[in-house]
């Protein structure tokens, strides 16, 4: 990617934070390189919005337009489904909270180009049943499960998130997030989303709420990667809220998160990136730790799948977080690869035989490990030894990671 569409595609985010018109791009930017970064990022409807009035789109590239569309369409139709959703849990007795982009978008001076993958709801774990029964039977959703406490249901190109926890992992600083979160059901207030009202659907406190955003963007920056939507909603939300968001009690919050040094970082750069003022009084950023997190971020996309150099971002999790040195964490981290836990293997489908019979668990490792011998061993050996062979990058990330505040 040319470090001019890079330029650009900064500028026009800026553009849109400041509420202000976009500059026709120069006759050196290769639109489609711009376009095809805006999608990575989850951002073509902002960029599109930007662009459509300063250049006049070939027909090659009509398909720029589809991207605001799609938004559009989704927008549309998830109120319909969220209605159903809505109606039918109520039926049940069922309560349910709905957060991130399902709120977020609201902050948004146009809801719709607040891209979202699904709609995330949190239920309490007793209900976790009948909304399953609910889902399938009665709507007809697909359900896909990948992990213990969130539940995937997929309706043609629409997917509704089912959480019975805010909150369900550890990062790297030995915080309890997961209890911290579980708190959400005190923390929580009737409210409008997609413009649906109910009188069983409820949304994050927005103190609470951004408490969360900062949380959950640190996990996608320590585990793959996070792109700039979710700075954006930082911008977003800070700006929409000005007024209501309480940033002594913020301030507070965030330091018994550990999240107080990662969140001024985010600022400081949301200020360098959108030229924007963020609250909070902010970091002194170094400039080069500024280019390390604007190149990582322009390259990780969304939430860095795609970014080769974010294969180590497991080790590098693991190692941080461990108390052990280097060596042990390393040994400890292939122990677990070798003898993977019930909780894990569980939700694998083609273990799903093992669910609710844990004492099967040796008669998986031994037939995963005949696997892959046979069908994967190179694969198998080089994750085995991936905290040995790639150090350097593992190091290098933790140290990075560290001077973002995590």
């Amino acid at each position: 990617m040319k470090p001019k569409t890079e330029t650009l595609f900064l500028q026009y985010l800026s553009d849109f934070c400041r509420d202000k018109e976009s500059a026709e791009p120069g006759s050196d930017i290769v639109l489609n390189e711009l376009m095809q970064l805006a999608e990575a990022h989850s951002l073509a409807s902002i960029v599109y919005a930007q662009l459509q009035y300063t250049v006049a789109l070939t027909p090659t590239q009509h398909h720029f337009h589809q991207y605001f569309l799609q938004d559009v369409f989704y927008s549309i139709n998830r109120t319909f489904l969220l209605q159903e959703i809505a109606r039918e849990f109520l039926s049940a007795g069922i309560i349910f909270i709905c957060m991130k982009g399902s709120v977020f978008r609201d902050y948004y001076p146009i809801p719709e180009l607040r891209s979202m993958g699904d709609v995330d709801l949190i239920i309490h774990p007793k209900d976790i049943k009948k909304a399953d029964r609910i889902m399938t039977e009665v709507l007809g959703y697909r359900k896909f499960v990948d992990h213990q406490a969130v539940w995937t249901y997929i309706l043609d190109q629409f997917q509704f998130e089912i959480h019975n926890q805010m909150f369900y992992e550890n990062l790297t600083n030995h915080v309890d997030y997961i209890s911290y979160f579980d708190q959400v059901w005190d923390h929580c207030h009737l409210a409008p989303v997609f413009d649906v009202e109910s009188p069983n659907m409820y949304v994050p406190d927005e103190d609470f709420h951004f408490l969360y955003l900062m949380t959950h963007t640190a996990k996608h920056v320590i585990n793959s990667g996070s792109g700039f939507r979710a700075y954006l909603d930082m911008v977003m939300m800070t700006r929409a809220c000005k007024d209501r968001l309480d940033w002594s009690h913020i301030e507070e919050e965030l330091e018994k998160l550990k999240l107080l040094e990662f969140t001024k970082v985010c600022f400081s750069c949301c200020e360098k990136w959108f030229d924007v003022q963020m609250p909070l009084e902010k970091k002194s950023l170094d400039e080069k730790l500024f280019r390390e997190i604007t190149e990582k971020t322009l390259r990780d996309g969304i939430f860095g799948f795609d970014n080769a150099e974010n294969k180590p971002a497991a080790s590098t999790k693991y190692i941080k977080h461990s108390t052990a040195p280097y060596t042990m964490a390393a040994i400890g981290k292939g122990i677990k690869k070798i003898f993977p836990p019930y909780e894990d293997l569980q939700l694998v489908p083609w273990y799903s035989f093992i669910d609710g019979r844990p004492w099967l668990l040796p008669v998986v490792w031994v037939y995963r490990w005949g696997y892959c011998i046979v069908k994967k061993l190179r694969h198998s050996i080089n994750l085995l030894t991936e905290p040995f062979t790639k150090k350097k990058e593992v190091l290098e990330r933790q140290e990075l990671i560290g001077k973002w505040g995590l």
